[in-house]
């Protein structure tokens, strides 16, 4: 008996050494052209080693399964979009000329994985004024008065307006315009007064310039952004006189089968009754996260032909279900298929138990997640 356990436990370690650091996405058992195969898949991202992949060779349902080949597909991707960037340029000119002279017909662009060549788009081309400061000046202007008959300052407004700003009077000159003969004396007869005026003002001049402008253009990423690897198994009948360990271990149960029935028999069969037959899987129906809100029965699972019924469910899972199997017999069921009996067919699923488990939980999805898990059999 010893030698039996030891046997078992030897096969699920093999057969779980690869799953417990990669799950497979599917497994598929086939025969193909003669051979017995089964194929496994698994997506890992390019910077993991698939070396951990490959199983050492494994016993399973009669064949003895040895690593065949490995191929490795590169799941590439390449995505472009427009893209746009805002430069901005401070200059102490608003003249285009100038500022042009400033800013490159193009850019390049390498960011986040992406890469291109933006070009300046003239028409979003904006420049604003950055701040302003007060400036003083002055404002003059000049005036004539002529036909004078005597060069007096009363003649001369002291104020004139200019443009809407009133300037005062500064300065006067004076030229003769005209004379006459008074006597023997020549004396002067008209004036013509040039007269200054000028007033102080203050205006707002820009201290400088701020332009903003855009680049667009195509951007690009490329490369790998996974890797799918396909591993396959090549199997061999085993011989009659190379024992599959499980199959081996059937017959040495059977005295311990006769020691229980005697123990139970002597219990009482009501007690033998709720051995056997007690439920050791239960079902419950799952929300869209995958959490488990509802329990819908429990049924029993046998080693010896693995099989649930959903169809006998008080209540049949209205999308996806989970399956709850109990420590024992998930570790009685590692590296072997269950089948799930639904309305429109049935499923399989490859029991990957791990040592440390309290339980072992698997999914029932819809038909169209499960074509790409089910394990077909041949």
């Amino acid at each position: 008996m010893k030698r039996t356990i030891a046997a078992i436990a030897l096969l699920s370690t093999l057969v779980l050494s690869a799953s417990a650091a990669h799950v497979p996405e599917g497994v598929i058992t086939e025969n193909r052209d003669g051979r017995q195969l089964i194929i496994k898949t698994y997506t890992l991202s390019p910077e993991e080693d698939p070396a951990g992949l490959i199983q050492e060779p494994f016993d399973l349902d009669g064949f003895h399964y040895e690593h065949m080949e490995t191929v490795k597909e590169d799941q590439s991707f390449r995505d472009s979009k427009q893209h746009t960037e805002t430069v901005t340029l401070e200059t102490s000119t608003k003249n285009l000329s100038d500022i042009l002279a400033q800013l490159p017909p193009t850019k390049e662009y390498a960011q986040d994985g992406y890469a291109g060549v933006l070009t300046l788009d003239h028409t979003t081309l904006n420049t604003v004024a950055s701040g302003y400061t007060s400036q003083r000046y002055t404002i003059s202007d000049t005036r004539q008065y002529t036909d004078l008959d005597r060069n007096d300052p009363a003649y001369v407004p002291t104020t004139v307006v200019k443009n809407g700003t009133t300037l005062s009077l500064t300065n006067i000159t004076w030229s003769t315009t005209g004379t006459g003969l008074y006597g023997d004396t020549l004396l002067p007869t008209s004036y013509t007064a040039t007269a200054t005026y000028s007033a102080a003002g203050s205006r707002q001049v820009a201290t400088g310039y701020v332009t903003t402008a855009n680049y667009t253009g195509e951007i690009t990423a490329e490369g790998v952004r996974s890797v799918r690897y396909t591993v396959t198994y090549l199997g061999e009948p085993i011989s009659a006189s190379e024992p599959d360990p499980i199959m081996e271990s059937r017959p040495s149960i059977l005295p311990w089968v006769i020691l229980g029935v005697s123990l139970l028999a002597m219990a009482g069969g009501g007690v033998a009754a709720f051995i056997f037959l007690r439920p050791n899987a239960v079902i419950y129906a799952m929300n869209a996260k995958g959490v488990a809100y509802k329990r819908l029965g429990a049924q029993r699972v046998t080693a010896r032909k693995p099989r649930l019924d959903f169809t006998r469910l008080r209540e049949y899972p209205a999308a996806e279900a989970g399956v709850e199997l109990n420590k024992q017999m998930a570790q009685k069921l590692a590296g072997r298929l269950i089948t799930i009996q639904l309305y429109d067919g049935t499923r399989t699923h490859l029991v990957e138990w791990t040592d440390g488990m309290d339980s072992y939980w698997f999914a029932v999805r819809d038909e169209e997640e499960t074509e790409r898990n089910e394990v077909q059999i041949t």
